[in-house]
């Protein structure tokens, strides 16, 4: 089987650097009901994996810049998953840190997971690694699923790929300008000494939040809006903290977050590889009242969706996937240092289904999706609602951020803030 990757797919192979890894990342947590024994958790992902075709497969790429998939002859499922024992919530931090900053091979089929025993109350995770050339959210989500027990879930056979038109229409091109003529002009030179925009060498971390997804739904209630903006809400308001002790929250502050847009709807889900756009969102960390700031919010993401994701300021991953694959390969090194110029930071959203998951018997008690940073970039930020939780992951090289009992007090600061609005205006908790 082979299929050729877009030039977005190929965007995230030639972006692809040491300092900042291109791969998507998971932090599953299950609670089984007897002692685990890892050895069988990981020969029950190797034949799983062994099953799902996009996972046997690597990049293999021509001399004019593109690339396509290829079945590893040499591949062995094995060699992709690993295990490891840690005591303590810290450890495993620093444990699921460490997998997180080391890139994957991209020789092989690009993907790794790895169990983690040891955890409380004999729990164990499972630490995934998938590249973004091989997948976007939605994909990844759809790959992952056919990992876990089948019991409580179906998952269909993945359709074949659909296939794109190598010549661009006139219309086409048309779309191209348009979009990249929305995407120069929302860009703008990056803010010297700004907390958000810093190098890549310092090491990264990973910090996990669980909130409960209650609280979210009695603030949506009261306030309007939808889970996501009201949790976009709560990101801004916990940078914020994080800005003001830097000194960098003025009343008009800023910050510019990409937020991933799935276009699958649009394209069918049998299309392999990357299918997204974004929209580009002013959260606004200078503004004191938490319900303003949910409003702002609400009222930017009405107004973006209403516009639609294809031709917008966010628009950058469609302006991407129309770019030759050699122009990829040329530019990456400068491209990929350009992100600081139109936005801040990435904040995505992974949705899950609402049904229950396990592995081996064990059921699933969370899941962190861990967000890859641009070059430049201090932080990603990425959420999933899985059940009755919202699950908040921070992929970080800042220290102020790399406190996991810091991210947890904000969080529930911003939402006891806004739950306590409702008092103003004599509504019942």
């Amino acid at each position: 089987m082979t299929d050729h990757l877009s030039p977005l797919d190929i965007a995230f192979l030639a972006m692809e650097g040491n300092a900042n890894p291109l791969h998507l990342g998971a932090v599953a947590t299950f609670a089984p009901s007897t002692p685990v024994h890892p050895a069988r958790i990981a020969a029950v992902l190797c034949d799983r994996a062994q099953e799902i075709p996009s996972l046997r497969r690597r990049a293999r790429t021509s001399l004019l810049g593109g690339a396509r998939w290829v079945e590893d002859p040499g591949f062995a499922p094995e060699d992709h998953v690993f295990t490891h024992h840690v005591r303590g919530r810290d450890r495993f931090a620093t444990l699921v840190s460490h997998l997180m900053a080391q890139p994957l091979d991209l020789a092989r089929p690009p993907w790794e997971l790895h169990v983690v025993t040891g955890l409380t109350g004999g729990r164990f995770a499972v630490v995934a690694k998938l590249h973004h050339s091989l997948c976007d959210g939605m994909k990844a989500v759809g790959l992952g699923l056919r990992l876990f027990d089948a019991s409580r879930l179906s998952v269909p056979d993945a359709p074949e790929p659909v296939s794109r038109p190598m010549i661009p229409s006139l219309r086409g091109i048309k779309d191209t300008i348009d979009i990249a003529s929305s995407v120069l002009m929302n860009t703008r030179p990056p803010t010297l000494n700004s907390p958000v925009l810093t190098a890549s060498t310092r090491p990264r971390r990973v910090v996990m939040s669980r909130l409960d997804l209650a609280d979210v739904h009695r603030i949506r209630r009261v306030h309007g809006g939808t889970v996501n903006d009201v949790l976009l809400a709560l990101v801004t308001g916990a940078l914020r903290h994080w800005l003001s002790a830097h000194g960098s929250a003025g009343p008009s502050s800023v910050v510019r977050a990409l937020i991933p847009v799935n276009q699958r709807s649009r394209s069918g889900d049998g299309a392999s590889g990357n299918q997204i756009s974004g929209f580009l969102v002013s959260l606004p960390v200078g503004c004191p009242d938490p319900v303003d700031r949910l409003r702002d919010i609400r009222s930017q993401m009405e107004s973006a969706k209403a516009a639609g994701s294809e031709k917008g300021a966010g628009a950058l991953p469609l302006l991407a996937d129309r770019v030759p694959p050699l122009v990829h390969r040329l530019a990456a090194p400068v491209m990929g240092r350009c992100a600081p110029l139109l936005f801040d930071t990435l904040v995505t959203s992974v949705p899950l289904p609402s049904v229950p998951l396990a592995l081996d018997g064990a059921a699933l008690c969370e899941m962190y999706p861990v967000a890859p940073v641009a070059p430049g970039h201090a932080v990603g930020i990425a959420l999933s609602v899985y059940r009755s939780s919202v699950h908040v992951c921070l992929n970080t090289n800042q220290s102020w951020m790399s406190d996991a009992q810091w991210l947890d007090g904000v969080l529930r600061r911003e939402v006891a803030s806004l739950q306590d609005a409702r008092e103003l205006v004599g509504l019942p908790r």
